[in-house]
C-alpha cells in the first residue's frame, strides 16, 4: 500500500435528523468508500466478530453486523461470521442468528477447536500458533471490531480481534503465558522466600500475586503496575518489569501478522466500532458501564492506521470516572491514554501499533477523512435564542 492510508471515520453526530446522517447511514458510506462492495462477487468472505458471552450485552449489535453481511451478500459475495467456539455456542442469546445476521455462523478452528493451520514462531515459551482453519478457508477478510478497554492489551480493536479471536484456545492461552517467560521472582535473594511471597501477596490489592507451592507468580493481566507490593518488598525479590508486560502486545503482533498473510491487501477490510467502550473485553461475559463517549465508526484498509486513528480520537475524551470499578485505580497523569489510566502505563494501549509496526502489519501514519460531518450547529449564525421561563411544575 502506497502513501498513507485512509482511515474513514463517521462521527457521532448528525448534521439533521436524516438516515443518511445516521450511525448506520454512515456505516453505509465508509464501507462504498472502502471499495469492499466491488471485490466480493463470488468471494467467500469471512467476517470476524467477537459475539461477547455470558451476560454481557455491550458488544457489536446485531443490526449492525447484519448490516455489513447484507451488504456484502447484495453485491455478490459469500459472507460467514466466525469467533471461538465457548462463544459462538451461546451467541444467540445476544442475537447472533443466521436469521439476524443473514449468514452463517461458524467457530474459527471449527466445534472441536481442532481444525487449524500452524506456524513454528519460538517467542518465549510460545513455539507454536494455531490459526482457525476456516481464516485460510476465505478469499477476503472483513475485521469487524467492538472497541473496549483490555486488561492486559490496553485496548481492543481490529489488531485484538484477530490476534486473539482467530486462534485456538492453547495458542490464546499461550500468548498470555508469555507474559510470565522473563523471570520477576528471584527467592534466592530472599532470607525467607516464605515470608517474603506472603508479604508480597497480601500488599497487593488486586490479588494478582500468587503463592501456591513454593512458587510465587504474578498475574500480569490484571496488575496495573501499583508497585505496592515493591513498598514491602525488602530484598528487592520481586521485580515488575515492562518486559513482562509487552511480551504480550509482541505476541499479539505474531499473531496478527500470520492471519493478515493470508489476505492480500486488496482483499482486507477493517472497520471499529466504537461505542459502548467499556472497561473490560467483551469475553469477560458482562458488561459495566461505559468508560468513554461514544465516538463513531471508523474504517479502512490498513490494521495499523485504523487503530492508531481509533486511539487518537479518544486520546482527549473524558474518563467517565463513575463507571470504572471501584477495584481499580485511576491514574490522572495527563500525559496517560485513558486506557491506560486504569489499565497501567506499562499497557500503553499505544503499544500495539509499536509491535505491529514493527511487524509489518501497516502503517499507522494516516490520513482521516470524515463522512457526512456534522458540521457546525445551525444556529450559530442565527440571533440569540430568547426562550421561554422553565415552568418549574416540581
Amino acid at each position: 500500500m502506497k502513501g498513507k492510508p485512509i482511515v474513514y471515520f463517521g462521527s457521532t453526530g448528525s448534521a439533521e435528523p436524516k438516515p443518511e446522517h445516521s450511525l448506520i447511514g454512515k456505516l453505509d458510506k465508509i464501507i462504498d468508500e472502502l471499495g469492499l462492495l466491488e471485490k466480493v462477487k463470488g468471494k467467500h468472505v469471512l467476517v470476524k466478530v467477537h459475539v461477547g458471552q455470558n451476560i454481557g450485552y455491550s458488544n457489536l449489535h446485531p443490526f449492525i453486523v447484519g448490516r455489513v453481511v447484507r451488504k456484502i451478500k447484495q453485491a455478490g459475495g459469500k459472507p460467514f461470521l466466525v469467533d471461538i467456539p465457548e462463544q459462538i455456542v451461546n451467541a444467540v442469546y445476544r442475537g447472533y442468528t443466521p436469521e439476524v445476521i443473514g449468514c452463517p455462523i461458524y467457530p474459527v478452528a471449527g466445534p472441536k477447536d481442532e481444525y487449524y493451520v500452524e506456524k513454528e514462531v519460538n517467542f518465549k515459551g510460545l513455539k507454536v500458533i494455531q490459526m482457525g482453519g476456516l481464516c485460510k478457508d476465505a478469499d477476503m477478510l472483513v475485521d469487524l471490531s467492538h472497541v473496549k478497554g483490555h486488561n492486559t492489551a490496553g485496548f481492543g480493536a481490529a489488531i485484538k480481534n484477530l490476534a486473539l479471536g482467530c486462534y485456538t484456545k492453547k495458542t490464546r492461552w499461550g500468548l498470555h503465558a508469555t507474559q510470565e517467560y522473563d523471570k520477576y521472582w528471584f527467592p534466592e535473594k530472599c532470607k525467607d522466600p516464605e515470608a517474603t511471597a506472603k508479604k508480597l501477596v497480601e500488599a497487593c490489592p488486586y490479588g494478582v500475586i500468587k503463592y501456591e507451592k513454593g512458587r510465587l507468580r504474578v498475574l500480569f493481566g490484571l496488575c496495573n503496575q501499583c508497585m505496592r507490593c515493591k513498598l514491602v518488598d525488602d530484598e528487592d525479590c520481586l521485580k515488575i518489569q515492562r518486559t513482562n508486560f509487552e511480551a504480550f502486545f509482541e505476541a499479539m503482533a505474531i499473531t496478527t501478522q500470520f492471519v493478515l498473510e493470508h489476505y492480500d491487501e486488496d482483499s482486507r477490510f477493517f472497520i471499529n466500532v466504537a461505542q459502548d467502550i467499556t472497561q473490560y473485553c467483551d469475553c469477560w461475559g458482562f458488561t459495566t458501564g461505559n468508560i468513554l463517549p461514544d465516538l463513531g465508526i471508523l474504517g479502512s484498509k490498513d490494521i495499523l492506521a485504523i487503530d492508531k486513528a481509533t486511539l487518537d480520537l479518544l486520546r482527549d475524551k473524558p474518563l467517565i470516572k463513575e463507571n470504572v470499578s471501584m477495584s481499580l485505580d485511576i491514574n490522572d497523569d495527563p500525559r496517560l491514554h485513558p486506557f491506560a489510566r486504569i489499565h497501567g502505563p506499562w499497557k500503553d494501549p499505544y503499544l500495539q501499533i509499536y509491535y505491529g509496526e514493527k511487524y509489518g502489519l501497516g502503517n499507522p501514519e494516516y490520513e482521516l477523512v470524515e463522512v457526512n460531518p456534522p458540521g457546525k450547529r445551525r444556529s450559530e449564525s442565527l440571533p440569540p435564542a430568547r426562550f421561554p421561563e422553565p415552568l418549574n411544575l416540581y
